[in-house]
């Protein structure tokens, strides 16, 4: 389809013969994650909700990749304005996604790090730390149970007589002692600003999709050279954020290594291998955005439907998309970022309940009281033989 004006090229191009396997061939892989997600997901230690919008991203581009593998092969969906703006606000807005979740994991793993004392009863979080010390005690426990016989135990928490074995009680007991010995108080002044700072990076978040999604949306008016420059600054500035969001989480993954000893390495480790794969994405998109073309079917340099640029987008817009995804939903996010069922969604710590206060009060009323239930001990005593009259 030609026009008479030039309008930003579309990322990735339009699907010719030769995006078929390519397609094929992501259409597979993403299909092959919902297994994945629905083992996650059957477990209560690994069941969440941190991860939404990758789940949705996921079986989204299951969709979108079938899509261009019969545009492949399809002239008249090759040529159609509207398959081609719906796969461009798709490419838009799917790595910042994964990098929304990514936000909510970072934060829940920061926060529940800084807890202790009452608070890591109070709150649902689970710092890894945690996982680490009950870990440690179930293998201290087998092996008090391989070196005596009778504190033996066997599956289904029960002993070899029959009886039932408080085994969850001795773990969070372990636990516990574990970890007061390891010294980890409440810091609530640093987990107030983790929250703080996380929620500006979250709505920053959620405004680059906003603006990528009318990008995209528009996108088809610019063929007719209605929003040309307004949609290729909305993708510029929607990307730079995304982008720039991304390097801000790395760097402060980078920081918690070296100045936040309570936070496991390895997950930061991910956390960075994670915005690395995603701002591939995001500098590869700044990269092309700004191509422009007369005609989607055209073939010349710039247009995005040459050989090289077809392997680029593949190489450095859908790949590292797939891996992040795929890293996130492999892994189990409750153990190695301490999210718990839904991550930190608090706003504030909660309150620790009060303890019941006594109803005896003081004054003549409560004098009596006491005074009676201490006649009452003497005449006991008495008649037990233990006081003499």
């Amino acid at each position: 389809m030609a026009s008479e004006y030039e309008f930003p090229a579309p990322v990735g191009g339009v699907p010719y013969p030769i995006d078929f396997w390519p397609s094929i061939l992501f259409t597979i892989l993403y299909a092959l994650m919902l297994p994945v997600v629905i083992f996650r997901m059957l477990p209560p230690r690994s069941r969440n909700g941190v991860l939404i919008s990758t789940t949705v991203f996921s079986l989204e581009r299951v969709a979108t990749f079938c899509m261009r593998a019969y545009a492949a092969h399809s002239a008249s969906a090759r040529a159609n304005t509207n398959l081609e703006t719906y796969l461009q606000m798709s490419y838009g807005g799917g790595f910042s996604w994964v990098g929304t979740d990514l936000t909510y994991l970072l934060r829940a793993l920061l926060v529940s790090s800084t807890l202790g004392g009452d608070m890591l009863a109070l709150h649902k979080l689970t710092p890894p730390r945690l996982w680490q010390a009950q870990k440690r005690s179930v293998g201290d426990r087998d092996r008090v149970s391989d070196s005596n016989p009778e504190f033996r135990l066997v599956a289904g928490g029960q002993d070899t007589n029959g009886g039932r074995c408080e085994v969850r009680k001795v773990d969070a007991e372990a636990s516990a002692d574990a970890l007061s010995e390891e010294g980890l108080p409440d810091q609530p002044l640093l987990r107030r600003r983790i929250r703080r700072w996380s929620n500006v990076v979250t709505l920053l978040s959620v405004c680059g999709m906003a603006l990528s999604i009318v990008a995209g949306t528009i996108w088809q008016n610019a063929i007719g050279g209605s929003y040309v420059d307004l949609v290729r600054a909305l993708w510029y500035v929607s990307t730079g954020l995304a982008v720039a969001l991304l390097v801000a989480m790395g760097l402060v993954a980078l920081i918690a290594l070296f100045k936040m000893p309570r936070v496991p390495r390895a997950s930061l480790h991910c956390v960075i291998l994670i915005t690395v794969l995603l701002s591939i994405v995001g500098v590869y998109r700044i990269t092309v955005i700004g191509h422009s073309t007369t005609s989607l079917l055209s073939t010349v340099p710039g247009a995005q439907n040459s050989m090289g640029a077809k392997a680029g987008f593949y190489a450095l817009h859908v790949a590292p998309e797939f891996l992040s995804a795929a890293i996130l939903m492999g892994l189990n996010v409750r153990r190695v970022f301490g999210t718990g069922p839904w991550g930190d969604h608090l706003g504030r710590d909660p309150k620790p309940k009060r303890e019941p206060t006594s109803t005896r009060g003081p004054g003549p009323e409560g004098e009596y009281e006491t005074q009676h239930e201490e006649e009452e001990e003497e005449w006991e005593g008495r008649c037990d033989g233990k006081m003499q009259p």
